[in-house]
């Protein structure tokens, strides 16, 4: 009987020290894989709540200081209640009828508990006809077994430029970022457009790091690898068009990386606007200042 209460109890000690052991390694897993399967189960979730529109738990899939950037709107939505406010206007309007399909195609851990991921979405009306497609690129926390939103970066697609009805809306800016790290997104920023508006594609390029990534809205395909970056660049002829952009916010959320986002505006010769929009970006703090890790931007797309 003794002999017996010992083997049972040295078996459920090795269960539990091998259950530990199967979580722990699984807690460590920072592959490819695990952030893919990490960012599917959310995408899924994403798209489940999108088509019950249940506003309350698509918030419920955001950090409470979570920022989302998205071509319809002109300004950024910040903290989880707000972006709940948004989801409930938005299901009691346009989106009343509409599926949304969001499909990854990198997902990356950038810290132990930061992954990045980018893809593309579609939503559909009720007859199932696409209405919008375009890029996404996003921050996320792994918080316990799932995903939680920090950044939300998505816009439609718009290789042929800025649609005629959104560029006849009044451009609404918000307001400039001057928290901690201003100077420090400032010179990203700047850096940027300086190079941009002097037709310096390489200049561009090396802002990225190496395995830096652009999904913009007037690209028909999001660019993976500072190389084929520079690629696509040198292959987009110089134009007279000129770029201005600014921050509105920043914030470093651990292991030397970093989300930004903020405005944009083109004009041309004469001094027209031609392109306003909104970019998120997630950067590399290195000691010479940022690298993007990510470029997300894209023209507004609303009315």
């Amino acid at each position: 009987m003794e002999t017996s209460l010992k083997s049972v109890f040295i078996t459920a000690a090795l269960s539990l020290f091998v259950g530990c052991s199967d979580q722990s390694q699984q807690d460590s897993d920072q592959s490819d894989t695990r952030a893919l399967t990490l960012v599917n189960n959310f995408t899924e979730s994403f798209s489940a709540n999108w088509a019950s529109k249940d506003a309350e738990a698509m918030g419920n899939l955001y950090a409470e200081d979570a920022v989302r950037i998205v071509s319809a709107r002109q300004t950024p939505v910040y903290g989880k209640e707000a972006i709940t406010a948004q989801f409930e206007g938005d299901f009691d309007g346009a989106f009343e009828t509409t599926k949304i399909e969001a499909v990854p195609s990198l997902a990356k851990f950038l810290s132990p508990d930061i992954v990045l991921a980018t893809g593309t979405f579609s939503v559909t009306d009720a007859e199932g006809k696409t209405i919008n497609q375009g890029y996404w690129g996003n921050a996320f926390k792994l918080q316990g077994s799932s995903l939680t939103m920090l950044m939300e970066s998505a816009g439609d697609s718009a290789p042929n430029g800025m649609r005629r009805a959104s560029l006849d809306t009044p451009e609404i800016p918000d307001q400039m970022y001057e928290g901690p790290g201003a100077n420090l997104v400032k010179g990203g920023v700047d850096a940027y457009v300086l190079n941009t508006n002097t037709a310096n594609p390489n200049g561009i390029a090396d802002l990225f790091t190496q395995n830096g990534i652009q999904a913009v809205s007037n690209n028909e395909r999001i660019l993976f690898g500072r190389d084929n970056i520079l690629e696509t660049l040198k292959q987009n002829p110089a134009t007279e068009i000129k770029l201005d952009a600014w921050p509105y916010g920043y914030r470093e959320i651990g292991n030397s990386i970093a989300i930004g986002w903020g405005g944009y505006r083109q004009t041309d010769p004469s001094g027209a606007v031609v392109e306003f929009g909104q970019w998120g970006n997630i950067w590399e703090v290195t000691e010479t200042g940022l690298k993007i890790v990510i470029e997300r931007a894209g023209a507004f797309s609303g009315e």
